[in-house]
């Protein structure tokens, strides 16, 4: 591996208290430390070595917490981290991760026939030379190192680490290839996957679709095997959740089960009909956060899958939503806004996509769902923490629901479950959250065991 160093600088356009919140950037191979000059401007004081952690997290690039955007390969290699790697060459292609912790490390690979890369944390550009860009070109030889290290960031506070694939060569490369191996990270939501040989992860932009399923002209997704599922309800609610299951209306919170016990992450759970259920005792002294739903909503979005939302048949996919989530499809916050949620004029709310609900860019949570998702009987986390942040506006969609043909309903996606809306149901059941469990058992049957 090189031991090549490049201290990072940040652009004369970043203020200086960003500059101080950024501290080390793009950093290849070895880590520089930067300190403050006088002037409040970057200066080298010394090279020192990535010393790893017991709390350090390595994501590996099949983690379904790295979230890809564009066409990319999951590449076999058993010279990666875990045996694989995302690679694309597609100019615009993302791949995105939340962290917490002083910093992010990015390893990937350099060779003859590697591009362009840009690389942003909290949408600013980080690199030698302020516009994020780094050249992943290495003649003669294939390497796997140490990118990138971003260090000197707010430890407090949830940041975003976007590297964009540029479709660009140097004058030497032979090819404009990008790969995300791993990153590492000091804290995140939630910790990252061990994978399985059989994970079945491959996150490309054209899915591979079920033979004769389709659905508005849009062809289903081939997951699972025909007929190896066990009919919902077939296993009993473990003892740890059933408790929690009867008191906050399980059965239309959270549906019938759809696996026995199981573990995830680290943690003990079972999965539902319409999520997954997370023991997380001890994480917090808060005794409402005891237990959590999973983001599954999250990890299927990224997948691009035709899977139909609200119903056997939808004009609504997980296609549709991942577009719907991008970061551009964001509305800016009201005039005057200053953080946490502010009520709209016609009666939604907005809400920043922060989990620290700081001024941001966000969506509003239509006036239909608002009190649903603030119910303390069901959800007594809170719907930050029960529900998670809004992903989209809420969009209407035309279903088909058993004998039920045909019925507009409004749907809006949030990170940890998805809400509809159908007016011609019930009072109590007009608001319902989706099968999003079962979805993810279509889309994930390695993870969920039978």
């Amino acid at each position: 591996m090189s031991m090549t160093t490049r201290a990072g600088q940040t652009s004369g356009r970043i203020g200086a208290p960003l500059r101080r919140l950024l501290g080390v950037v793009a950093l290849v191979s070895v880590g520089a430390v930067l300190a403050t000059a006088n002037d409040g401007s970057p200066a080298l004081a010394q090279i020192v070595m990535a010393t790893p952690t017991t709390t350090a997290l390595t994501f590996q690039d099949n983690d379904p917490f790295m979230v890809y955007q564009g066409d990319w390969s999951r590449v076999e290699d058993t010279k990666a981290v875990g045996g694989t790697r995302h690679q694309s060459r597609q100019a615009g292609a993302l791949m995105k991760l939340q962290f917490t912790g002083p910093y992010v490390k990015w390893f990937g690979v350099r060779g003859p026939n590697r591009g362009r890369a840009r690389l942003t944390v909290d949408g600013v550009a980080v690199g030698a030379q302020g516009d994020g860009i780094i050249d992943l070109y290495r003649p003669n030889e294939t390497t796997y190192e140490l990118i990138s290290w971003i260090g000197g960031l707010n430890g407090d506070v949830s940041h975003t680490l976007v590297i964009e694939v540029l479709g660009q060569r140097g004058g030497a490369s032979s090819d404009s290839l990008v790969d995300v191996d791993s990153i590492e990270v000091m804290g995140a939501e939630r910790a990252p996957i061990t994978p399985t040989p059989s994970a079945t992860l491959v996150m490309t932009a054209t899915p591979t679709p079920m033979t004769g399923a389709v659905i508005g002209g849009v062809p289903l997704v081939a997951v699972g095997t025909p007929g190896a599922e066990r009919a919902p309800g077939s296993w009993p609610i473990d003892t740890r959740f059933l408790r929690y299951y009867v008191e906050r209306d399980g059965l239309r919170i959270l549906g019938n089960t759809i696996s026995p016990p199981t573990f995830f992450a680290g943690y003990f759970a079972q999965y539902f009909e319409k999520g997954r259920l997370e023991d997380q005792t001890g994480i917090s002294q808060d005794p409402n956060w005891q237990f959590q739903y999973g983001l599954l909503v999250d990890e299927l979005q990224t997948l691009r899958l035709s899977l139909p939302i609200g119903g056997e048949i939808s004009t609504l996919n997980y296609q549709a939503v991942n577009d719907l989530a991008r970061e551009d499809r964001r509305i800016p916050p009201p005039t005057g806004f200053l953080g946490g949620t502010m009520t709209n004029s016609d009666g939604s709310v907005f809400v920043p996509y922060s989990q620290a609900l700081q001024p941001a860019p966000g969506h509003s949570v239509s006036p239909v769902f608002w009190p649903y998702i603030n119910r303390s009987d069901i959800f007594p986390g809170g719907w930050l923490h029960d529900i998670g942040l809004p992903m989209t506006e809420a969009v209407p969609a035309v279903v088909t629901k058993g004998p039920f043909a045909n019925r507009n309903i409004l749907v809006q996606v949030f990170q940890r479950t998805i809400l509809t809306y159908d007016p011609l149901n019930g009072a109590e059941f007009q608001v319902e959250r989706a099968n999003v469990g079962s979805d993810y058992r279509r889309a994930f049957p390695d993870r969920v065991p039978q």
